[in-house]
């Protein structure tokens, strides 16, 4: 019966616990993000930035786009367009935080709709990038 009752009040703590503001997460300040074409993007890779753009001004809580003349703490440049050997649009980008730098390229169909999906995970990869050690 006691060790009942032990358990009740350690529930009970870690209840109330997870309830009050003082448990909640700590609230992350939106990043500075741009989204920026690579010098002779087509119409393709405009599409992509605006589209991206788009996205990221969207999710508020964890961007604001940079102004003019302030520097991005984040930056996603647009290289190019290409084509997967199955024929599937492939974007090749890459996402810079400081120093760092990070190629990738990304399979779509549409762009606006791929934009939105990359967009959602974009936090996600610069806080990655933040915590990687230097020179990686």
């Amino acid at each position: 019966m006691l060790s009942t009752l032990a358990l009740a009040s350690l529930f009970a703590a870690q209840a109330a616990a997870a309830q009050s503001p003082a448990a909640a997460p700590a609230k992350v300040a939106p990043m500075t993000v741009q989204v920026e074409a690579a010098a002779g993007g087509d119409a393709g890779v405009q599409a992509w930035v605006k589209e991206l753009r788009a996205a990221l001004e969207a999710r508020k809580d964890e961007f604001r786009l940079a102004k003019k003349g302030e520097t991005a703490e984040f930056v996603v440049r647009i290289d190019s367009l290409g084509k997967a050997q199955d024929g599937t649009p492939v974007l090749n980008a890459a996402l810079v935080l400081g120093k760092t730098t990070r190629p990738f390229a990304y399979g779509f169909t549409d762009v606006k709709v791929q934009a939105q999906a990359l967009a959602r995970n974009l936090r996600k990869y610069a806080d990655q990038m933040k915590a990687a050690p230097a020179g990686h």
